[in-house]
C-alpha cells in the first residue's frame, strides 16, 4: 500500500474498499452507490490495490464497468490490517475514523472496541478545542483583522465540538454486528423509547 505522507488515510480507505469488495460491491460505481465513496478516491485506491496484488481485475462488463475481486492476499490483509489503525489511535479525520471503527467491527466482531475508538476520536476533538486560542489577540494590526481571526477561531471550535458530539452519538449507535440494517440499533431505540 501507499508510502506517502497521507499513508494513514490511504491505508484505511484501501482496507475499507477491500472489505466492501469482499462484501459484494465490485465496481467503482457500486462503491459509490453503496458507500458514498467518490470514484475520484476509489479509482486510485483500486489502482494501489491492483499494484499490491490485493485485488484482481475482471473483464469489462456492460457499459465498460470493470469489476474487482479480492485475492487471498487481499483478504488476509483486510482481516489483519485494521488492528494497527485502531492501535495507532484516531487520525482526527471523521471519515477515516468512521472507516476504521467499522473495519474493527468487521474484522473483530467487537463493537465495543469500535465504540471506544470513536470515543477517543471525540476526545481528540475536545483536546483540540482546549488547545486552541484566539489568534488575533490585542497585538493585531487592525480591529478588522482581530475580529476576523477571533470569529474564525470561534467557528473552528464550534465545528470541533459538533463533530465530537456527533462522533459520540455514532459510537453509542454502533451495531453489535454488521449484518443488521443501519439505523436500527435496538439499544439506541430502547433508550429513546424510555426517555
Amino acid at each position: 500500500m501507499s508510502e506517502t505522507c497521507d499513508k494513514r488515510r490511504r491505508t484505511d480507505l484501501d482496507l475499507f474498499i477491500l472489505a466492501l469488495i469482499d462484501g459484494g460491491a465490485s465496481t467503482p460505481y457500486e462503491l459509490q452507490m453503496a458507500a458514498g465513496l467518490s470514484q475520484g478516491a476509489t479509482i486510485p485506491a483500486l489502482q494501489r490495490l491492483l499494484e499490491a496484488r490485493l485485488v484482481r481485475q475482471g473483464k469489462p462488463g456492460s457499459r465498460g464497468r470493470t469489476d474487482y475481486k479480492v485475492t487471498a492476499a487481499g483478504r488476509k490483509t483486510a482481516k489483519a490490517g485494521w488492528l494497527p489503525l485502531v492501535e495507532a489511535g484516531p487520525s482526527g479525520d471523521v471519515d477515516s475514523d468512521l472507516r476504521v471503527a467499522l473495519l474493527a467491527i468487521w474484522g473483530s466482531g467487537d463493537h465495543r472496541l469500535a465504540a471506544d475508538f470513536l470515543c477517543q476520536s471525540a476526545d481528540k476533538k475536545m483536546e483540540l478545542i482546549a488547545a486552541a486560542e484566539l489568534t488575533g489577540g490585542p497585538g493585531a494590526v487592525a480591529p478588522l483583522a482581530r475580529w476576523y481571526t477571533d470569529l474564525r477561531s470561534a467557528t473552528a471550535k464550534a465545528v470541533l465540538a459538533a463533530e465530537s458530539e456527533a462522533i459520540r452519538a455514532v459510537a453509542e449507535a454502533l451495531p453489535r454486528s454488521l449484518t443488521g440494517k443501519p439505523g436500527h440499533n435496538t439499544r439506541a431505540t430502547k433508550k429513546q423509547k424510555g426517555s
